[in-house]
């Protein structure tokens, strides 16, 4: 039975009229015009009864006018902004966002108090003596303020308006910040802060660098204290996204407490209910990236369903990711238009979508598939050819879901940062369990280094850092491979891009189905 998505419909019609405004940079008084016409034209419609097909059209460019004057009404004053800088020489302002505090240099996000938008503030402090900064604080800033610049082909500015941030602001002294409150803004992100700093004091306790930096990255998302180096090498091996804390960090932690409810015997309706405050809990304590937003808002959709479909409110089958994906982008686009241009956001939810498309698509026929591989097997014993076919399935699957991702966000790896990763297929297959294993023997480390636990402690310590070592090892390893990456320049781009949707096809995707339906064993 084929599902209806019309949620689907709804988030590409809100995207197209925020692109559309975007990119033409429509007036917000045009965009009312346009949408009472449509309004009028609906109404039409409806009085002359027309067909279905139509109705679905208008209500497309409805939602779309909609998206567009949604986009124009948050549009920032950029240009007046741009052009009163050189008056701004003091701003008092609020730190909206978690510090990153590095052993040079500190960065943080002001929201000022009497204008739009935020700051992005870099303080150096390369002598090592400076002023601590924390989340909340309420100060003045004396430093001179810039208008983003671009760099390597990356247009720095739009990023960083995708953040709502405007300027830029550099200090190398702490003259020019006064600090005028302490603890101000939310008092949640301010447990937070804390808790979070209390979590980095317990790894860099238990770990050696360049082991802490990692596993701060990896459970945390910060990056502060991660070696250059080591960065780089996992940006090489097209596996960053490991330290981009996103849904799948998200996952690997609610596939470890799945498994310990399990281990307990609690119901279906009692992990979700459990599960949902662990995940607010994690996105707290990271900050609110828009990949960790993402993932929650989609978790508490399908969790939401089931509880509802357990309370036989709605079917089972009802319950489908991709509509929380596009229910997911919906919201957070109606709350931050911006965060379309958001480089995270694209590459967040394009995976998705990518994954949720070949869980629908292809993995189905794999059933079969693994059905008369199994029956292929000359194999007696039975608990032999089950972990066998067991084991195939679960390769099958990641490569599967690891291909889709990579597939779906190769057009904007490549329009952003002109590269095209061959070798991620086979680095997922060993970089991701790695990681995931590494997060999970992160949680029982950290617990026994709180309660002190000297045995223990120096076990798991041992383990975590031989995790952490491999996966540094691996990845290394997939970035110096030769042919690991291709570079794209501009002639080449036009060429993949027009190549690539021939690939994603109806006609090809069928094709594929069709050829893994046929595979035969015996």
């Amino acid at each position: 039975m084929e599902r209806r998505r019309p949620l689907v419909a709804l988030a590409l019609a809100w995207i197209f009229g925020i692109a559309f405004s975007h990119e033409f940079d429509i007036d917000v008084k045009f965009q009312a015009l346009f949408i009472s016409l449509g309004v009028i034209f609906l109404l039409a419609l409806l009085l002359f009864w027309l067909k279905r097909s139509a109705w679905l059209w208008m209500l497309f460019l409805l939602v779309a006018g909609l998206g567009a004057l949604r986009e124009a009404q948050s549009r920032m004053p950029i240009h007046e902004l741009y052009s009163a800088l050189d008056k701004l020489t003091h701003i008092r302002g609020l730190i909206v966002e978690y510090p990153s505090e590095q052993s040079d240099r500190t960065s943080f996000l002001v929201q000022p108090e009497n204008l739009p938008g935020r700051i992005q503030v870099f303080y150096y402090h390369p002598n090592g003596s400076y002023e601590d900064l924390r989340y909340g604080d309420e100060l003045e800033l004396s430093a001179p303020l810039q208008v983003p610049w671009d760099f390597d082909g990356f247009n720095y500015r739009e990023y960083l308006l995708s953040h709502d941030i405007w300027a830029i602001g550099t200090t190398w002294t702490a003259r020019d910040i006064d600090i005028i409150k302490r603890d101000q803004g939310s008092p949640v992100l301010r447990w937070g802060y804390e808790t979070r700093n209390q979590l980095f004091t317990l790894i860099d306790q238990s770990l050696a660098e360049p082991a802490s930096g990692l596993l701060k990255s990896l459970v945390l998302g910060d990056r502060s204290s991660l070696e250059d180096g080591i960065e780089a090498s996992f940006r090489d091996a097209g596996v960053l996204h490991v330290l981009a804390v996103s849904g799948l960090n998200i996952g690997i932690f609610i596939a470890l407490f799945w498994g310990i409810f399990r281990l307990f015997r609690v119901s279906f309706t009692a992990k979700y209910l459990l599960l949902i405050p662990i995940v607010l809990i994690y996105l707290i304590l990271v900050g609110w990236k828009v990949s960790l937003v993402r993932a929650t808002l989609m978790f508490g959709f399908v969790a939401l369903g089931w509880l509802i479909a357990e309370r036989g409110w709605i079917l089972k089958s009802w319950i489908d990711p991709l509509q929380g994906l596009s229910l997911a982008a919906l919201i957070i686009l109606l709350v931050t238009p911006q965060a379309l241009y958001d480089v995270s956001f694209q590459l967040s939810f394009v995976a998705t979508a990518g994954i949720l498309i070949a869980i629908d698509f292809i993995l189905p026929q794999f059933r079969d598939w693994k059905e008369r591989f199994a029956y292929s097997l000359k194999i007696k014993s039975a608990l032999l050819k089950n972990s066998l076919t067991r084991s195939t399935e679960w390769i099958f699957s990641l490569c599967v879901i690891s291909l889709a991702a990579q597939i779906a966000v190769a057009p904007i790896l490549a329009m952003q940062f002109h590269r095209i990763y061959l070798a991620t297929l086979l680095a997922n297959l060993i970089v991701v369990p790695l990681a995931t294993l590494a997060i999970w023997m992160g949680v029982p480390m950290l617990m026994a280094a709180l309660v002190t636990i000297p045995t223990f402690t120096q076990i798991f310590d041992n383990v975590e850092t031989w995790l952490l070592s491999a996966l540094i090892g691996t990845t290394q390893f997939f970035a110096v491979l030769p042919g690991g990456f291709l570079e794209i320049d501009e002639s080449a781009l036009t060429g993949f891009l027009v190549i690539l949707p021939m690939l994603l096809s109806p006609y090809v995707i069928q094709s594929l189905r069709g050829f893994i339906s046929k595979v035969r064993f015996y």
